[in-house]
């Protein structure tokens, strides 16, 4: 599908409104996407021809032992091949091998994907860490090890790209997310950059989740030069394209700064996207940051709702080894204390500020069998987590219905709907606004996802859905994009 430059349309929209709106589900036109042609999917892992690989495995040794002891696991060095080796195979390394009779085998990592597609690329960026020359690499989680894209140095050009942010001169690691259009726009046509948002934004959970248990301080970094980090990387704008930096450094060791830079205005952004383009390369045509002589200063504001402690209990490493999906609930029921802790864990504050956007984000909390809250919609306050009735009654059938008729939808306890004020966030952020959003949700999903394990439930991200339907159930007008739908339910044994 193509989205042409119509003379008609309002020269004020912004492109994520107009890309949101076209790859909206419906029930009377879902069935016209076009087959799925399974013997055609895109190889799962990125191969790089090089002849050198560092081994990260054997770094990972130690932190194993200690789970398999059911043993806390000690801070790491603050700097070198161990240190890095957590980071990401905690964020998106494989967890998991399943192995089917006559089949290929099939691979789980440490955060979600929807369709297990996998989508998300990582690279490091590396300066002074023990071990490991400084240079540029990218993560081959198959063989658990770095690949060399440079080696050499490549600060300045990091801090050029990365807007002079502060972090990058403080940081002697940056880890890079990418997203590849190929991976799952083979099932999910142009809806499939909403899913790639997201799933990026699950890993960055895990990440930031790591960071904290290890003690290191981190800082996102949302704005760059689109172009500066593809060529840094070797990444072909149309088929892999940088969504977001991470820097990372020991605790106390990185400014505090927070906040991050909007893109262009939505009626110059339009200019770039390409009407021959397909709609998802289109926005992210739209999102991209050009010429940081024409920024727009960074958007400051709250992030995060009440301080909550996470208890000794919680070991965040054996959680994340331990997520799956939950594919099955069994519609018991959920006492209010437990989902008033999942949503204090998921929204509270993480040291540096963990979230993109700032109060565009809106939280509805759909209750069906919530033991001390009776069945029916409320609005969650971000900032404290009250819960606000917006309407009475028993909606598993609209879940059910809205959630492309998942047995999930009717089964978990309770649901949590992402949703944002699209006008607003472009106003904001310009289009670049709804990448952040996406991450956004995708990271409150993955926090809400690692506290269900933790309390032995069950949950899942649901990327499709009706999305008209959805602003139904939660009331909010058609001009609110439908982000994210993350179910919570008790697993079936």
């Amino acid at each position: 599908m193509r989205l042409a430059h119509t003379s008609g349309a309002d020269p004020l929209a912004s492109f994520t409104e107009r890309y949101h709106e076209l790859t909206k589900y419906n029930p009377h036109t879902i069935d016209k996407l076009g087959p799925v042609h399974w013997d055609r999917q895109p190889p799962a892992f990125k191969a790089i021809s090089s002849k050198t690989k560092i081994d990260l495995l054997s770094r990972l040794q130690s932190v194993m032992d200690h789970l398999e002891k059911d043993e806390t696991v000690p801070e790491g060095p603050e700097a070198g091949l161990e240190n890095i080796a957590r980071l990401l195979f905690f964020t998106l390394g494989l967890t998991a091998r399943l192995s089917e009779p006559g089949g290929e085998d099939h691979f789980l990592r440490a955060a979600p994907s929807a369709g297990g597609l996998y989508p998300t690329e990582m690279y490091v960026a590396a300066r002074n860490q023990s071990g490991l020359p400084d240079g540029i690499y990218h993560y081959h989680s198959l063989k658990s090890a770095l690949i060399p894209v440079w080696q050499g140095a490549f600060w300045a050009d990091l801090k050029h790209y990365f807007l002079g942010h502060p972090a990058v001169d403080a940081s002697g690691l940056i880890l890079i997310f990418t997203g590849l259009y190929g991976r799952s726009a083979w099932r999910y046509k142009e809806r499939a950059y909403r899913r790639i948002l997201l799933d990026t934004g699950h890993a960055v959970g895990n990440l930031l989740e790591v960071c904290r248990s290890a003690g290191l301080d981190h800082s996102l970094l949302g704005g760059f030069l689109d172009a500066g980090l593809e060529e840094l990387l070797f990444l072909g704008a149309k088929e892999e394209f940088p969504l977001l930096g991470v820097a990372i450094g020991p605790g106390g060791s990185l400014p505090a700064v927070s906040g991050q830079y909007p893109g262009e205005h939505p009626a110059e952004a339009i200019r770039h996207a390409l009407p021959s383009d397909a709609m998802q390369v289109q926005q992210n045509s739209c999102e991209r940051i050009r010429n940081e002589k024409q920024l727009r200063p960074p958007v400051e504001g709250p992030c995060g709702g009440p301080a909550f402690t996470v208890p000794e209990g919680f070991n965040a490493f054996r959680t994340i080894l331990g997520r799956r999906s939950c594919r099955k609930f069994n519609s018991k029921p959920i006492a209010l204390d437990k989902v008033r802790e999942a949503l204090s864990y998921a929204f509270r504050p993480q040291g540096a500020p963990w979230c993109l956007t700032s109060g565009h984000l809106r939280f509805h909390l759909v209750a069906l069998n919530v033991t001390g809250l009776m069945p029916g919609v409320f609005r969650i306050d971000p900032t404290t987590l009250e819960l606000n009735l917006q309407r009475a009654g028993d909606f598993r059938t609209e879940t059910y219905t809205m959630c492309l008729g998942q047995d999930l939808a009717e089964e978990c306890a309770y649901a949590v709907v992402h949703s944002a004020d699209l006008a607003a966030l472009a106003g904001t952020y310009g289009d670049r606004g709804y990448r952040y959003a996406c991450m956004d949700a995708g990271q409150l999903g993955e926090r809400i996802n690692l506290w269900a394990v933790h309390q032995a439930l069950g949950s899942s991200g649901i990327g499709g859905y009706y999305d008209d339907q959805a602003n139904e159930l939660v009331d909010v007008p058609l001009t609110h994009g439908i982000l994210y739908i993350t179910l919570v339910g008790v697993p079936e044994e």
